[in-house]
Parts: C-alpha cells; structure tokens; sequence
C-alpha cells in the first residue's frame, strides 16, 4: 500500500468495480451510436486514469500502471478538441514526463493532445518542451507551489506543503472522508515530475505527503 487513509479493502473494491466497467465499456465500443460517442470516450478516459490512481495507491507496479496511462492518452486525444480540465491536462503531461524513457510509446498522441488544447499553463509548457523537444525551460505557472521549487529538496518540501490545499477547488479535494466521494488517492504527479527535470532525486521526498516517489524513481 502507498495510500495511507484508506486501507486495502476499500481499494480492492474500487479496483474491481472500475476494471469490470472499463472491460464492459470496451467492448461496448462498437455498438455506441455516433451522437453518444464523445461522452462514451470521456467515460473511459476517466476509467482509465481513476484506475491508475487506484493502483498507484494500491500498490501496483509502475510498469503495470503505463497501460492505464496510454488507455486515458488514447481515448482523451478523441474528445480534446471539446476541451480539457485543467487539472487533467498537467497530470497528463506531468505522468509523461514521468514516464519519459518510454516516451516513443506515446509522444505522438500526446502532442495530438497538446496541439488541441485550448488553454495551458508554464508547467504545461516546462513539461512539453522536455519531452518534445529535450529542452529545459524558465517557466511560471499559476500553480504557486510549482514556482517554489528550486533545485534542492528543502525547496520541494516546502512547496509540496502548499500542494494538498491549492487544490480545494478540484473536485476530490478532501473525498477521503468519505467511502462513496471518489476517493482514489492523493497523488502530485506534477510535483515529481517537475523534481525529476530538475534532477532531485532525494530519498527524503519519500516521506512527503501526496509525494509519487516511485513514480519519480522507477528503474
């Protein structure tokens, strides 16, 4: 277990349902008539990443884990012309950083994805020119906690302190109170990613709170 306010009964269960709904709504594909299509493919692009976050919690290995995050690449890219949360976009391009030396599998449909949005942000901007272009850029987002840090760890551990509460308005803030909110995990995929561009590998940052260090340093 990674997560450490539910326990393994409570993700087990999850996992199960979501897995069962993800393989059912697969292989409903086909049928799905073309007006239903895009809020079909939204579906499953929310299946797969609440999957992932599940697992990460859980326990799974990363390597297991990149399916789940092509899945969401996948069916995301079908529906980003209509728009993508903004939450949803920096965790995308934050996990692909994170999961940069397998980037030829998927660095196509994440550039689909970024040519479509409509908005972005200088962490989008950091983590794209990292992996487009193995580039490494001043940046400045409207993430606060993200222009806090530097190059040590002491930088990250105080702006990881802030990370839980600049995200009060995302829509499963404090959800582990409860066992029927969407609970999946609290997890800073961009907070690692940004500390990997950077270089900072710390064992220290393990103990932060939210903190995906295995994510950060997966062989």
């Amino acid at each position: 277990m990674r997560d450490k306010k539910k326990n393994e009964d409570y993700f087990y269960r999850l996992q199960q349902f979501y897995q069962l709904n993800l393989e059912e709504d697969i292989s409903l594909t086909p049928n799905v008539k073309k007006e239903y299509l895009k809020d079909h493919f939204r579906d499953l692009v929310r299946e797969y990443e609440t999957l992932f976050k599940i697992g990460y919690s859980i326990g799974v290995e990363i390597d297991n884990l990149f399916d789940y995050y092509k899945g969401a690449l996948i069916y995301l890219d079908q529906v980003a012309n209509e728009g993508v949360p903004f939450y949803r976009a920096v965790d995308i391009f934050a996990l692909g950083v994170l999961y940069s030396e397998r980037k030829e599998e998927f660095i196509d449909v994440l550039k689909s994805i970024y040519d479509q949005l409509t908005h972005t942000d200088g962490v989008i901007e950091y983590y794209m020119a990292y992996l487009f272009h193995d580039k490494i850029v001043p940046y400045r987002s409207v993430l606060e906690y993200q222009n806090m840090i530097g190059d040590d760890f002491d930088s990250v551990q105080k702006a990881q302190g802030f990370w839980y509460y600049e995200h009060s308005d995302a829509p499963w803030y404090e959800t582990h109170h409860y066992d029927n909110r969407g609970y999946y995990g609290y997890w800073a995929f961009d907070t690692a990613a940004t500390c990997k561009i950077k270089g900072i590998f710390d064992e220290r940052l393990k103990n932060l709170d939210y903190f995906p260090y295995d994510l950060l340093v997966q062989k």
